[in-house]
Parts: structure tokens; C-alpha cells; sequence
């Protein structure tokens, strides 16, 4: 990654940036900014947390890789210097384990481990739910319910929208899929209201006794 390499953040549909790598982490460690940011890569948008594990596990492996060199480099020095001593010529490789011979695998942190800088973040920087989208949810379950079900459809629908668009201007928010639910639930319930109304009235006055 080139050290100039500037990079676009945003968090709740505010802009940040751009920023090089190091300018990031020092905001990380200050505290200015967290990892549930989202970061621009390559025209894509990805949380700041998987990007800096990523660049994290490629340094650890470079690291690695380095250390091995340089092992292999004094172990070869060792036989020079053992030869010029005169202590007679090494048949073969050297039959020592090398634990360093290849570089150790790389385990990266799942999305959950927090945080990844050296500040401690609170409850309210963490991934929150859209209680707008659990509502929502919640009374379009009364769409099963006698005396209820005729009316229940509207405010589950309201809702519904109401959470989609919240999530919508903040992706990292949870329950998208309660209110696609309640959404899909009140739409159902209005169109087979409709069509048992037209077509089936007797079905439609047992099913909504509200109306007989």
C-alpha cells in the first residue's frame, strides 16, 4: 500500500477525508473516529474494521517472512565461519528444524473483535437495532389477530417504510429484515382483504368480524 494512498471514510452519510493510512490510524487512536466507519476501496464501500485487519494480516505475514530470511541468512553465515575454523566440510543441509522456515499462518479477528485501535469504544458506537423496524413488525403480527387484522395492516406499513429509510441512511443499523417483513405481511394482508371483499364476502366477513 503506497504511504500517499489517500482514502475516503463516511459514517452516517457525512463524508470524512480523505485521509492517508496513517492519518486513520492516528484518528483511531485519538478517538475521532471508530472502526464502523465505512471505507471507500476500490469503488467499494467496507467497514474500516475488515480493511485495517487486512492490512494487519499482510504486515504480519511480511514481518514473518522477513524474520525467515533473516534466520536462514545467519544460519548460513554459522557454516561459512564453521568451515574457515577448520572444523571440516558439512555433508548436506543442516538437519536442525528451523520452527522459522516458512512464515506462520496469519489468523485474522472476525468482524466482532473490538476495537481495533487503542481506544475502548461505548455501547452507542456499536452496530445499533431499528426499533422503528422491530414496531413495525411487531403490529403487523396483529394481522392475525380477530377485530385487529383490518387495521393493522396501515401502521405496520407506515412503520416499515419508516425503518427502511432510516436504514438506509445509516447501513450499519440492524433490521432491515423486520421491516421488509412487516412491509411484505401488511401488503398481503391488504391485497387479500381486497380480493376476498370482492370475490369471496363470506370469506372476508369471517376473517375480519370487524366488519360483519
Amino acid at each position: 500500500m503506497p504511504a500517499k494512498t489517500q482514502f475516503q471514510l463516511q459514517w452516517r452519510g457525512k463524508s470524512h477525508g480523505p485521509w492517508t493510512y496513517a492519518e486513520i490510524q492516528e484518528r483511531l487512536a485519538e478517538g475521532e473516529i471508530h472502526s464502523l466507519y465505512q471505507v471507500r476501496i476500490d469503488s467499494v464501500w467496507m467497514p474500516l474494521r475488515d480493511y485495517v485487519e487486512q492490512i494487519e494480516a499482510v504486515a504480519l505475514q511480511q514481518q514473518a517472512s522477513d524474520r525467515a530470511s533473516r534466520i536462514r541468512q545467519q544460519e548460513a553465515e554459522k557454516v561459512v565461519k564453521a568451515r574457515a575454523r577448520g572444523r571440516g566440510p558439512i555433508e548436506g543441509p543442516i538437519k536442525k528444524p528451523n520452527p522459522f522456515a516458512n512464515p506462520p499462518p496469519v489468523f485474522v479477528k472476525g468482524a466482532s473483535s473490538l476495537p481495533l485501535s487503542s481506544g475502548e469504544f461505548s455501547h452507542s458506537e456499536i452496530a445499533s437495532t431499528c426499533w422503528l423496524a422491530v414496531a413495525a413488525f411487531v403490529v403487523s403480527c396483529c394481522s392475525f389477530v380477530p377485530y385487529l387484522n383490518l387495521v393493522s395492516w396501515l401502521p405496520s406499513l407506515l412503520l416499515g417504510h419508516l425503518a427502511l429509510a432510516q436504514i438506509r441512511r445509516e447501513p450499519s443499523m440492524e433490521g432491515r429484515g423486520l421491516a421488509l417483513g412487516a412491509v411484505t405481511i401488511a401488503y398481503l394482508m391488504l391485497v387479500f382483504a381486497a380480493w376476498s371483499f370482492l370475490f369471496m364476502p363470506n370469506l372476508f366477513y369471517r376473517i375480519f368480524p370487524i366488519a360483519g
